[in-house]
């Protein structure tokens, strides 16, 4: 077996006090494995599918996939078995709940190999890593020529034609071996390429130690253990962690100092400050703190859109943090998370009036409280873009209505806004043929009139005590609408919108398309939706407040003069290009307009266009006061 040397500085753990002379030192081959605890293995059995998951979504900084299929070998007594294996091009079916033959049968496929087998090389591997864990080190990354060297029969049957390289880490949980984790590809790593991904399998070796063995000792929660391994961020590696306090917050703050290997600097991520809004609801805030912060006295507060956590916005964040070097604000809204919403289960369902107008205040007075010789530049995607904008095009409004004067002033707190395929209204291209003529007798009705009758059309149930969906039945409920809208005019088009309209994103990998599904997308409150609806029905190109007494979108072309950078994405289906060309007409002196040929999703995922949005972005605001 071929391996390749790893930097000792790199697999450094903790400087050992156990390290022993030379000559006494006994040999791998006489090491004893233990096998895997019982309560270890049975959570591990939940989990291990997160393990090869996360190593064939695995990039480099070019953002192209490293692995094309993974493996799991987990220590199961006297005996080494493959238990969990993934495909890069299968985890879009996984994430979609499908079935996938292939790999179950893979794995009835594979025998266990005892542990004394002089042929098993993974027990060679795992007895050389028990040595190394016991100096303090990380174990070596295996590097394996699958078909040059010798491999046991019951393993080289399972090989296919493009299994030509295996790359391998044993695992440890509480400073015992599990097993190995392996990704396997076709073609072998190029030189430039090793030592970074060395360094990510020694992030992901911590992030498998470090999670299990925290959620078998506190929670003892599955879901979040392996949710937290999958979303992992494997080009940094955690130095430091701590539990910090803050003001007005009983939950402590998890506080971690990493080094990215990407960017090369060290930077601090803090999660979750929780911000306490109305009704019992609350906002959470992830941030970024890169080492050396820039001159430009502004932090950046980004905000997702419909359906979307704030995990949505990582690229851009980690891009205008580490490279850029600003202090960066992630906002989960309102119901985004069990943090986020009343303790006592109140069933009330929430609109985007309170994200604009209840949420957001509140997280530019926690900013500034923080930061008060700092000003902020909100970064809103898709609605969260609509929500700084509305609040100060309308802020006048908002108060007076609100009969609260002590609103954060928007040219005090905010330096600009910078809007990613945020609509002024909804306006989906849904090729709905002969709808105007259904929103002229909509435009007629009152909206709440206009809400109940869309529910009336939908045919699924989404009754009172229904007070959230997913995005999943939010497509069904405009395949639904649709349906009905026919059944009223048969001008009305036969295409409907779809999820991957919503995404947007036609270079979307398997790895990218699963994380969507599993931790960007989330329930979105039901009155939210109906205010997309009705502004989509309505004859008025306005996007109007739930009670019908603001016209953020009339407000917003009137009023806006704050310095603004949009971001157009020139083909997103879910905000078209078109209906955005009143942004040239803004009162604002300072606005700059910028188009991408990206979706609606895309435009904040596709590396390359990331990295171009935040170049722009950054220069832009340098030159702001």
């Amino acid at each position: 077996m071929a391996l390749e040397e790893n930097s000792l500085e790199d697999r450094l753990i903790k400087i050992s006090t156990r390290d022993s002379n030379k000559s006494l030192m006994v040999s791998p081959d006489k090491i004893y494995i233990f096998p895997v605890p019982k309560t270890t293995f049975q959570f591990l059995e939940n989990i291990w599918q997160s393990f090869t998951n996360k190593m064939v979504s695995l990039v480099d900084f070019n953002d192209d996939p490293i692995f094309n299929f993974s493996i799991f070998e987990v220590i199961d007594q006297d005996e080494m078995k493959i238990v969990a294996t993934a495909t890069h091009f299968k985890l879009k079916e996984i994430a979609e709940r499908r079935r996938i033959p292939g790999i179950e049968e893979y794995i009835k496929k594979s025998r266990p190999i005892h542990l004394g087998d002089p042929r098993n090389e993974s027990a060679g591997f795992i007895r050389k890593s028990i040595i190394d864990f016991n100096k303090g080190l990380r174990p070596e990354v295996i590097f394996v020529n699958l078909k040059e060297e010798e491999i046991h029969p019951e393993k080289k049957v399972l090989l296919s034609e493009t299994m030509n390289h295996a790359i391998g880490i044993p695992l440890f949980v509480n400073e015992n071996p599990i097993g190995i984790l392996w990704g396997i590809t076709k073609d072998p790593i190029p030189e430039d390429k090793i030592r970074p991904l060395t360094l990510q399998l020694y992030s992901l070796f911590d992030v498998i130690e470090f999670v299990v063995a925290k959620e078998m000792e506190s929670g003892n929660d599955h879901y979040i253990a392996q949710k937290n391994i999958e979303k992992a961020d494997t080009v940094s590696n955690s130095r430091n962690l701590f539990y910090t306090t803050t003001k007005d917050q009983k939950e402590p703050v998890t506080s971690i100092i990493f080094k990215s290997h990407q960017y090369n600097i060290e930077y601090r991520m803090d999660a979750s400050f929780i911000i306490p809004t109305t009704d019992g609801y609350a906002v959470s805030l992830k941030s970024f703190t890169p080492e050396k912060l820039n001159n430009t006295g502004k932090n950046l507060l980004l905000i997702p859109g419909f359906f979307c956590r704030r995990s949505v916005m990582d690229k851009l964040a980690k891009e205008l943090a580490l490279k850029y070097g600003y202090r960066v604000f992630l906002m989960d809204m309102r119901g985004r998370s069990r943090q986020t919403m009343p303790k006592h289960g109140k069933k009330e369902g929430w609109t985007v009036d309170n994200y604009i107008q209840d949420d957001f205040p509140e997280i530019l007075r926690w900013i500034r409280w923080h930061y008060p010789s700092e000003r902020t530049v909100v970064l809103g995607h898709s609605m969260g873009g609509m929500i700084p904008r509305f609040y100060v095009s309308s802020y006048e409004k908002i108060k007076e209505l609100k009969e609260e004067f002590n609103l954060p002033q928007p040219e005090e707190y905010i330096a600009g806004i910078v809007s990613i395929t945020s609509p002024n209204y909804i306006s989906l291209k849904s090729n709905f043929i002969g709808l105007d003529t259904l929103k002229r007798g909509f435009s007629m009705l009152p909206h709440k009139m206009i809400s109940d009758m869309i529910l009336s059309m939908a045919s699924f149930s989404m009754q009172a005590t229904i007070q959230t969906i997913d995005l999943k039945k939010f497509f069904k409920l405009i395949l639904n609408l649709h349906s009905s809208l026919r059944s009223f005019s048969y001008n009305i088009g036969t295409k409907v919108l779809t999820i991957k309209d919503f995404v947007g994103y036609k270079e979307i990998t398997p790895p990218e398309w699963y994380f969507l599904m599993e931790d960007v997308f989330c329930e979105e409150s039901v009155s939210v939706i109906m205010q997309f609806f009705q502004s989509q029905i309505s004859n008025e190109r306005s996007f109007w407040s739930n009670d019908g007494r603001i016209n953020y979108t009339e407000n917003f072309l009137n009023n806006f003069n704050m310095p603004i950078y949009s971001v157009v994405g020139t083909v997103d289906k879910i905000v078209p290009e078109e209906s955005l060309t009143e942004l040239k007409d803004l009162k604002s002196e300072n606005k700059v307009i910028t188009y991408y040929e990206q979706g609606h999703l895309g435009i904040i995922f596709h590396g390359e266009t990331v990295r171009k949005i935040c170049k722009g972005i950054n220069e832009w605001i340098q030159g702001l006061k």
